[in-house]
C-alpha cells in the first residue's frame, strides 16, 4: 500500500513519484536500480501488479521484496514484531511456497494470503489446520508470480494488529481505498455511527505505524545483505578470472 511504501522510499532515498498511469517508479540505491511498486490490496490486484512489473522490466529483476504489514493469527505475536515466513500460501490454489531468506533472522511460520474479510467456522478451522502464523492479502499471490518467473522473493512483514475472528465483515476495510489511502468521509460516518470503535481505529493506526517502521528497517537489512553477497560474488569472480 501507499502508506507501507512511503517509508521504504524514504529509507532508500528514492524521491521520484510514479508517472501517470503507472504503479511503479525507479531510483538508485548504492549503485543498484530499485523499482518500487504499489500493488493495491487483494490477491488479484497484487498478482496483476507483479505480472505487470515483470512484463515491463523482465530479466532486469534480480530479487523481489514484499514489505508491509500483516495481521497476527498467532496471538503470541506482538504488535510491531517482524515476521519472516518460512512459507506462504495463496488461498486460491492452496499451494505452499517458500520465499528466500536473506537476513540473520530465522524464518518461521506460515503467512496465509486471502481476500477473506470475515471468519466463518470453516475458514477458522482451515487456518488452524495449517498452523497459520499471520494473514495478509498479497504475499501468496506475489510469491506465486515470482515462482513462475524464476525470481527469488523475500517476504518482510510486521504485525500491525491481531486477527479478530469475531469482527463483522468489512468492519474497517471499507474505510480505505484499494491502495490503502483513507476514505475520510467514510471514516467520519463510521465513527459517528459507531463511536465505540474509535479506540479500535486509533489502536490500528498506531499499530500500523509501528509495524511499517519495523518492516522498513528489516527490509533495509535484507537489501544490505543482498548487496554484500553480490559484492562478494563479484570479488570471487574477479579473483578467478585473474
Amino acid at each position: 500500500m501507499t502508506s507501507e511504501l512511503a517509508p521504504v522510499k524514504k529509507s532508500l532515498a528514492i524521491a521520484r513519484r510514479p508517472r501517470n498511469g503507472e504503479a511503479y517508479c525507479t531510483g538508485t540505491y548504492k549503485g543498484v536500480t530499485v523499482i518500487t511498486v504499489v500493488t493495491n490490496m487483494g490477491l488479484a490486484a497484487s498478482q496483476a501488479a507483479t505480472e505487470a512489473l515483470f512484463a515491463h522490466y523482465g530479466d532486469r529483476i534480480d530479487h523481489l521484496f514484499v514489505v508491509g504489514v500483516a495481521g497476527a493469527y498467532d496471538q503470541r505475536l506482538k504488535i510491531g514484531e517482524v515476521v519472516i515466513p518460512e512459507s506462504v500460501v495463496d488461498h486460491r490454489d492452496g499451494i505452499v511456497r517458500y520465499p528466500t531468506n536473506l537476513g540473520t533472522r530465522e524464518p518461521s511460520g506460515l503467512i496465509y494470503s486471502s481476500d477473506q474479510l470475515s471468519y466463518s467456522e470453516d475458514y477458522v478451522d482451515l487456518l488452524n489446520s495449517k498452523n497459520v502464523t499471520a494473514v495478509d492479502m498479497e504475499s501468496g499471490a506475489i510469491t506465486a508470480v515470482c515462482q513462475r518467473h524464476g525470481c527469488p522473493v523475500t517476504i518482510v512483514r510486521a504485525v500491525s494488529d491481531r486477527v479478530d475472528v469475531l469482527a463483522e465483515s468489512y468492519d474497517v476495510f471499507h474505510l480505505a481505498h484499494a491502495d490503502g489511502s483513507p476514505k475520510y468521509l467514510a471514516a467520519l460516518r463510521f465513527v459517528l455511527r459507531r463511536p465505540q470503535r474509535i479506540a479500535y481505529l486509533v489502536a490500528m493506526g498506531i499499530g500500523a505505524k509501528k509495524a511499517i517502521d519495523a518492516a522498513t528497517a528489516e527490509l533495509r537489512k535484507n537489501i544490505e545483505t543482498l548487496l554484500h553477497r553480490a559484492s562478494q560474488a563479484e570479488a570471487t569472480a574477479d579473483v578467478r578470472s585473474a
